[in-house]
């Protein structure tokens, strides 16, 4: 099976992928510790309760960029995909805001109970831009 890149518009774009080099160990492991990390800090936001920023925002900012390194599959090698598909940084950081925009528009309208924060979209993109960034810049370095 190969690995199926999908680009900026959800073209597929080559069924063998983008130019993929090994990414060296330390790069993995970097991002296996952002991943747990996130994932820790995402779950605590939601068991303890604190108000203000805490209960606020922390799950807005650390879970897009959890999601974003999942589809991106940064915490392994480049061979590993998830669900069959490896996400381009454009793609995957399109979705993950996508998403988020999403659940903002339908607390806007009131599809579910929740409360819409215009803040949320900042918190998205505060550290799902510097994932990205990162992203493209390791690489680059490739």
């Amino acid at each position: 099976m190969h690995i199926v890149d999908i680009d900026v518009l959800g073209v597929i774009a080559s069924p063998f992928g983008y130019q993929m080099a090994a990414t060296s160990a330390s790069v993995i492991l970097g991002w296996k510790i952002a991943i747990i990390v996130l994932g820790i800090v995402a779950l605590s936001s939601g068991l303890v309760k604190k108000p203000g920023f805490w209960s606020s925002y922390v799950l807005d900012i650390a879970g897009p960029a959890w999601i974003y390194i999942l589809l991106r599959c940064q915490y392994s090698e480049k061979t590993t995909k998830f669900m069959s598909i490896r996400f381009s940084p454009e793609s995957a950081v399109l979705l993950v805001f996508g998403m988020g925009v999403a659940i903002e528009t339908s607390q806007y309208f009131k599809f579910y109970d929740s409360t819409f924060d215009p803040y949320d979209f900042i918190a998205y993109l505060s550290l799902l831009l510097p994932c990205y960034l990162i992203d493209k810049y390791l690489q680059s370095r490739q």
